[in-house]
C-alpha cells in the first residue's frame, strides 16, 4: 500500500448494517410475518449487488430497492412480492422514528482503534438521512472519527465528486495519500477514484471478485490489509 494519511468510511454496512432483529419486528407487527433474521443477513450480500450500479431516476431507482428487499425477504420465507412496497414503506416508517442501520458491524469500534493505532485519520462520508451522526455517537463511535458528512445535511450524495471533496477540503488531505471504503462499487470505489482517491471494496460475500479494486471481505480485516 502507498503511504497513507487518511481512511474515509462508508457507514452502512461498512460501520454499521441492518438490524434485521428490528426488520423481523416490524414484518411480524404490521404483517404477521415470521421471518427468521439469520435468513436475512446471510442474503443481504446477494441483495445488495441489486442495488450497486449507476445511480437511476425514479421509479428505476425505487425497482432497485425492492429487489434488494425481495431478495432479503423471500430468503427468510416472504412469498407475495407484490407486498413489498407495503413492507418497504413499514419498515421506512419505522427507520424514522429509529434508524434500522443500528447493528454495529463485528469489532467495529475496535477497528476503528486499531485503525487510529497505525496512525491513519478517520472520518465518515455517509448518504444517510440526517441521522447518521447521532447513529455513530449513540454506538460508541463518534469519538474515533474526526467529522463525519452525511448526505442529507451538505445536500449532494455519493458518487457525487463534490461530496468527496468536500472531505479533502475539511480534513486538508491530498488524495493521493487517502483511501475511501464502502460496500458499492459504482458508488464508493468510482465515486473515489473520481477525485483520485484509492478505495476499499467491502465483499463479504465475495459476489466482486472479477472488479478491479482492493477488496476486502470485513471491516475487521481493514487494518491488515493497509499495512501490506
Amino acid at each position: 500500500m502507498p503511504d497513507l494519511d487518511w481512511v474515509f468510511l462508508d457507514a452502512g454496512n461498512t460501520l454499521v448494517l441492518l438490524d434485521f432483529e428490528r426488520v423481523a419486528e416490524v414484518l411480524h407487527r404490521e404483517f404477521g410475518f415470521r421471518g427468521d433474521p439469520a435468513a436475512m443477513d446471510a442474503a443481504e450480500p446477494l441483495a445488495r449487488t441489486h442495488v450497486d450500479g449507476p445511480r437511476l431516476d425514479g421509479d428505476f431507482e425505487r425497482e432497485r430497492w425492492m429487489t434488494y428487499f425481495w431478495t432479503v425477504l423471500s430468503a427468510a420465507g416472504w412469498t407475495d412480492r407484490d407486498r413489498i412496497p407495503a413492507a418497504l414503506k413499514a419498515l421506512f416508517s419505522q427507520n424514522r422514528t429509529f434508524t434500522l442501520w443500528s447493528r454495529p458491524v463485528r469489532a467495529a469500534a475496535a477497528t476503528l482503534d486499531r485503525l487510529r493505532d497505525q496512525g491513519y485519520r478517520l472520518a465518515v462520508i455517509s448518504n444517510s438521512d440526517g441521522s447518521v451522526e447521532a447513529m455513530l455517537e449513540r454506538l460508541g463511535m463518534k469519538s474515533r472519527l474526526e467529522f463525519v458528512i452525511d448526505s442529507k445535511v451538505v445536500g449532494v450524495e455519493k458518487p457525487d465528486p463534490r461530496i468527496f471533496r468536500m472531505a479533502l477540503e475539511r480534513s486538508g488531505a491530498d488524495p493521493g495519500r487517502s483511501i475511501y471504503v464502502g460496500d458499492m462499487f459504482h458508488i464508493d470505489v468510482l465515486g473515489a477514484r473520481g477525485v483520485g482517491m484509492d478505495a476499499v471494496l467491502l465483499d463479504p460475500g465475495q459476489h466482486h471478485e472479477k472488479r478491479d479494486c482492493r477488496r476486502v471481505r470485513e471491516f475487521a480485516d481493514l487494518p491488515e490489509h493497509l499495512s501490506r
